[in-house]
């Protein structure tokens, strides 16, 4: 029987065997190793991430969207994502924390605007 680690024993084996087109392009960059220096961290991609995982939802881009063309409150954005009051909530909190968007209180009502973040993430800086 072949244990996970000893798959993973003969695929690291393998690495020193490449195709010559692999190797040649592993080599540009300085190897195996060089390519471990420039690929950053898990650690550092923690941000990126937080980020992407905003991103990664249909209801938030629509959200992004709107704010991209006009200062929203939350009513209107009910209107727009057809979403009940606390999962809208829910998706601006997500929003807001990831700095894409942020709001501020404008006389009686709470306003809605994109961040210059938000912008460039959405693709409209």
């Amino acid at each position: 029987m072949v244990t996970k680690n000893q798959t993973k024993k003969e695929c690291c084996s393998d690495a020193l065997n490449l195709p010559k087109e692999m190797e040649a392009a592993l080599q540009k960059y300085g190897g195996l190793d060089g390519i471990k220096k420039i690929v950053p961290h898990r650690e550092s991609l923690a941000s990126d991430g937080f980020i992407f995982n905003a991103l990664s939802d249909p209801i938030r881009l629509q959200i992004l969207h709107s704010l991209n063309l006009v200062d929203l409150c939350p009513c209107v954005l009910k209107e727009i994502t057809g979403l009940s009051d606390s999962k809208l909530s829910y998706h601006l909190n997500v929003l807001e924390n990831a700095k894409l968007i942020e709001s501020g209180p404008q006389r009686k009502w709470r306003i809605y605007v994109i961040t210059e973040l938000g912008r460039f993430k959405l693709g409209s800086d």
